[in-house]
């Protein structure tokens, strides 16, 4: 009976060692918020360029129109995939690509990211997806979204203003 115990008591004592090991290997994840915007390096690739640009990354509102339909609509394109399009911000010329749902799942993993604006599936009116992607470049295919880009204040500023409009329509 005695040799049972001490069996068991090995084995356990082995159990709770090898538990613990995997559980220090094992590092939590970080939650990341995403209630204003976040900027992702290794986005979609350009021509002539070895990096993907860098992504402008905000929370879809889904209680609107999908934002491809709004940028449609706001810059009169005449599609609503493959969305590609040149602005004009303080007299420079800018392509913004917006990031299809399958693409920002390609190039970015979402699954840590905390969307703050979820809402009952009878509510939603446009898409479901949770987070929506925008990377810009200039003329001379130059991220300007890069952390040393001399457009990046422009350009987000842009970026942050579409985004409220979008939300407030």
């Amino acid at each position: 009976m005695e040799r049972n115990i001490k069996t068991l008591f090995q084995r356990g004592f082995f159990l709770f060692l090898l538990v613990g090991v995997l559980q220090s290997c094992v590092s939590p994840r970080q939650a990341v918020d995403v209630s204003e915007y976040i900027l992702l390096e290794n986005g979609k690739q350009i021509y002539g360029k070895e990096e993907g640009l860098t992504a402008f990354v905000f929370q879809n509102n889904p209680t609107k129109m999908t934002f491809a339909q709004f940028l449609g609509n706001k810059y009169n394109l005449m599609k609503f995939t493959d969305i590609e399009y040149w602005v004009t911000l303080e007299g420079m010329k800018f392509k913004v690509f917006f990031y299809e749902n399958d693409e920002l799942n390609k190039y970015f993993d979402t699954t840590d990211f905390v969307a703050s604006n979820a809402v009952p599936d009878s509510s939603v009116v446009g898409s479901k997806v949770k987070f929506l992607a925008i990377s810009v470049v200039n003329e001379y295919n130059e991220d300007c979204l890069a952390t040393s880009s001399l457009f990046k204040n422009i350009v987000i500023d842009y970026l942050k203003d579409l985004k409220d409009e979008y939300n407030n329509l």
